[in-house]
């Protein structure tokens, strides 16, 4: 009996989609004959202003169950450079032995990782008892996608709901049960199946087929638009990209990310900043600049490289001794000390911060300028 309504349910929805068939490429408002004018209405990226991206066929799809095969598509900038990857997904969502179709466009990053989605006009997702979304549901889906380390990953829908203790009882989530306590606050209520069918078609093995596209295809352009994004993501691979001779051609946009990004990404650079950086003080000077706004680590390993440090560079870093660490302000004075190194205005520093009674560590300069 079971088999016979699943079957009855598929092909209704079978019958649902031929109703739809291609015309649903058609009822995406921000899409005209392939070309995508603004950006999506989720988005994580930021948006070249006035930009215009193209659709572009590839040879990857993804598997929707029972559904089959779904097209995946690039978009391309006016320069023909790769930007995203899209695909309009139609997907059934099956709950309490009701299945509905979910249509909603997916887009990735370059390397395979959710960028946002698209709904479509006039079919909106949909909770139990086919209450529509909320503007606050959407987001709320928008952020669980954003999530790559989501629970959703690790357990399977069943492990999702807790089972009911009194089956009898009437009503939806009786039958249903009740979402977990540990996935309940990332999730749209009443919509569980539908979030982790959609989490799975973000971050299931397209993800891997993308980037290995995105591989084929790799070029310095690309390389440059990655190191000049403001994705973590896209500084990182370009980053890995980047020929070493090619760092001092964008040593200005190297330091901007130096200043500005993660920890992880600072020291990342630092640690692989070719020799060359280290041997030119125009170079280096930079990353320098920017002692007293990175975090303590990457402070740290550019006190490991003090041995390349220009004189006015060390002298600079006398006025910065207040963000210093205990350890760092004794490698900092160990070198000043090793190499015999002094100057009014260095001096003069020093004696500033030694007498500063609100300074932790001033007894350390002060030590220092006894002996």
């Amino acid at each position: 009996m079971r088999i016979g309504l699943v079957g009855i349910v598929f092909f209704m929805l079978a019958v649902c989609r031929a109703q739809i068939g291609s015309s649903i490429h058609t009822l995406y408002e921000n899409n005209e004959n392939g070309v995508l004018k603004h950006p999506p209405e989720f988005y994580l990226l930021e948006w070249e202003k006035d930009g215009k991206l193209q659709e572009k066929e590839t040879p990857l799809s993804i598997v929707v169950d029972s559904m089959g095969r779904q097209e995946v598509r690039m978009l391309v900038n006016e320069a023909s450079n790769p930007v995203l990857y899209t695909s309009n997904i139609e997907t059934p969502v099956c709950a309490d032995g009701e299945c509905r179709l979910m249509h909603i466009r997916l887009y990735w990053t370059l390397l395979g990782e959710y960028a946002g989605f698209d709904r479509f006009p006039g079919l909106p997702l949909t909770k139990h008892d086919h209450d529509e979304f909320l503007q606050a549901d959407y987001l709320k889906l928008h952020h669980l996608l954003s999530d790559k380390l989501s629970i959703l990953e690790r357990r399977s829908i069943d492990e999702l709901v807790e089972k009911p203790k009194q089956p009898e009882v009437e009503g939806a989530d009786a039958l249903s049960g009740a979402t977990i306590k540990e996935v309940k606050e990332s999730v749209v209520g009443g919509a569980l199946y539908s979030c982790y069918v959609a989490w799975h078609l973000v971050h299931g093995a397209i993800k891997e087929d993308i980037k290995e596209h995105t591989m084929s295809l790799i070029n310095d352009a690309m390389v440059r638009e990655m190191l000049n994004s403001n994705s973590v993501d896209y500084q990182m691979f370009a980053l890995n990209q980047l020929e070493m001779e090619k760092y001092a051609e964008q040593v200005d946009r190297i330091s901007e990310i130096f200043e500005s990004s993660i920890p992880m990404v600072r020291t990342f650079i630092i640690k692989n900043l070719p020799d060359v950086f280290w041997s030119t003080e125009k170079l280096q000077r930079p990353f320098w600049n920017n002692f007293a706004k990175v975090d303590i680590n990457s402070r740290s390993l550019l006190l490991d490289h003090l041995q390349y440090a220009s004189k006015d560079t060390l002298e600079d870093l006398s006025s910065e001794l207040s963000v210093m660490t205990k350890n760092q302000l004794r490698a900092y004075l160990q070198h000043l000390e090793e190499h015999k190194m002094t100057s009014k205005s260095l001096r003069k520093n020093l004696e500033a911060f030694s007498k500063n009674d609100s300074e932790k560590y001033a007894y350390l300069v002060a030590q220092y300028l006894e002996e």
